[in-house]
């Protein structure tokens, strides 16, 4: 009996596993996260251990030291959950993120929709040499935070994500090409070049930070609130402020007001210089070390900007992402000849970045060329005529004649409560709000204006402090021409340039009508050209 035949069968060679690609491992955060997680876990719990531990204490002190050391264990141990749970890695196509204990969340994001690689390091970071990754995706709530990796591990992170090459599409991480003699395993990642460093900090600049109104005030109002919070435990009644008969702890009102008169410049003079001494320090202490850097990057050109001396960060923005740029002159800073340059940008948590500090007005038009692409900030405007001087002229004196309304009040309670009339007050405020609202107004209108450039709008406003803004005209997608009742009667439109970038609109305020007409249709044709006969 014999055999059947059995048909040859093809043989199958033997596939050998694909090479894994570095990048695609999973890696974990850096080990010094078991120590920064617990610390800023434990300083977000130190008011609710202070309340529970105080509360409890008026029983029994011993439980209450029982309970702030059981919230510092709890959140100690909470705050070491991130190290050990999350682990991220990078693919040739996405950055893939995994975290939570309990709940297990996988964040992904598409290598060509990173928009920007925010590093920042606080004090504990720098002590510890980690560094805090913000990565954003250009869209709500899209952004990705990897807290902490070592410096190295940061810097590369940022390069991959921003300056790597996207592989070919179909292409597979196993089929990325290697430099020859070099296995997949142990191909090196390219360092980009170093970029061209566009502007670095210059401490003349310095000077600049004392005449900032806008810290000024943001300080004195942190101090008000200081104050307020603890007014409670100042013992006024120590004080022993009376007023009674005309007198103010029995000196007469006129000569009480004589001492305030020298009292009051004196501690204003003290005031001033603790004030510049401390904006001096507070600006070289955020600004220390300065760059603005402009490298390649994954799809184009990218700007870096770092800065910090206790707590760092550098900020990595798309130039193909920039719309446009903003100038701004403050009332003092423009006496001083300086200006603050932020960019308008999409698709960012914060699509108002400042590029510099406060610089000279030829450091910031010299910037802003280079990254705009051409002399925007120089452009000559066009006024918007007299009408809107008239305005502003007659919004002057009605603000005038409101003001000195209201500085008759103290003037008529001193006069009838204290038998003194201060005929000064209403006096002084009248000449004060006339002198300031007429140079307002003045302001006002000479900074009025707007230009069209080849690929630019521009306009500029304010009063006190002026504002000239660049927006591209391939950045506005919409207009919104706007006329009050007072508008339409003196033939001015306020208008309103609609844009996805900055603060997602620009004012063209006080324009003739049918210069607003104009303005839209030339700037964006295709938009305007269909409603317009």
């Amino acid at each position: 009996m014999s055999t059947p035949e059995v048909p040859d069968v093809p043989e199958v060679p033997e596939v050998p596993d694909a090479p894994l690609v570095p990048d695609a491992e999973w890696q974990r955060l850096a080990g010094w996260t078991a120590v920064v997680s617990p610390l800023s876990t434990l300083r977000q719990a130190i008011i609710p251990a202070a309340i529970g531990a105080f509360g409890a204490g008026q029983a029994n002190v011993f439980i209450g030291l029982l309970v702030a050391v059981g919230i510092a264990v709890v959140a100690a141990l909470a705050g070491m959950v991130p190290w050990l749970t999350t682990s991220y890695r990078v693919t040739p196509t996405h950055l893939e993120v995994r975290k939570g204990l309990l709940n297990r969340t996988t964040l992904t994001a598409r290598l060509d929709r990173v928009r920007s690689v925010d590093l920042s390091s606080t004090l504990i970071h720098r002590a510890l040499g980690v560094t805090k990754v913000n990565v954003g995706t250009g869209v709500d709530e899209g952004q990705i935070t990897l807290d902490s990796l070592t410096k190295d591990a940061a810097a590369r992170l940022r390069r991959e994500l921003l300056h790597a090459a996207p592989a070919p599409s179909g292409q597979s991480a196993s089929e990325v090409p290697s430099a020859e003699g070099s296995s997949p395993e142990t191909a090196p990642v390219a360092a980009p070049p170093e970029g061209e460093i566009i502007a670095r900090l210059d401490w003349s600049w310095i000077r600049y930070a004392p005449l900032n109104l806008r810290n000024l005030a943001i300080a004195l109002g942190g101090l008000g609130a200081l104050f307020g919070a603890f007014s409670d435990l100042i013992p006024w009644e120590s004080v022993g402020v009376q007023v009674t008969n005309g007198e103010v702890n029995g000196v007469p009102v006129d000569e009480f007001v004589r001492m305030l008169f020298i009292a009051v410049p004196i501690a204003i003079v003290g005031a001033a210089a603790v004030w510049a001494i401390g904006s001096c320090v507070g600006y070289a202490v955020r600004w220390w070390d300065l760059q603005v850097v402009r490298e390649q990057g994954r799809e184009g050109t990218t700007l870096r900007r770092s800065f910090g001396l206790t707590s760092t960060r550098a900020t990595t923005v798309e130039e193909a992402k920039v719309r446009g740029a903003t100038s701004t002159v403050g009332p003092l800073i423009g006496l001083a000849g300086g200006a603050d340059l932020n960019l308008l940008t999409t698709g960012l948590d914060d699509n108002f970045p400042a590029v510099l500090p406060t610089a000279p007005e030829q450091v910031v038009s010299e910037v802003g060329t280079d990254i705009l692409g051409e002399d925007a900030f120089s452009a000559a405007l066009t006024g918007h005529g007299p009408r809107p001087r008239r305005r502003y002229w007659f919004r002057a004196v009605v603000a005038t004649v409101v003001w000195t309304l209201v500085a008759l009040v103290p003037t008529v309670l001193i006069g009838v409560f204290g038998d003194v009339w201060l005929w000064w007050i209403p006096v002084a405020m009248l000449v004060v709000a006339l002198v300031l609202g007429l140079l307002g107004a003045e302001l006002r209108h000479r900074h009025l204006g707007h230009a069209l450039t080849d690929r630019y709008l521009v306009v500029r406003s304010g009063s006190y402090t002026a504002v000239r803004t660049a927006l591209q005209t391939d950045g506005i997608i919409g207009w919104r021409v706007r006329q009050t009742f007072f508008d339409r009667r003196i033939g001015l439109a306020q208008v309103t340039a609609m844009t996805a970038a900055g603060h997602e609109h620009v004012d063209i305020p006080d324009v003739p009508l049918e210069t607003a007409v104009a303005l839209a249709t030339a700037a964006t044709p295709r938009t305007v050209s269909e409603f317009v006969e």
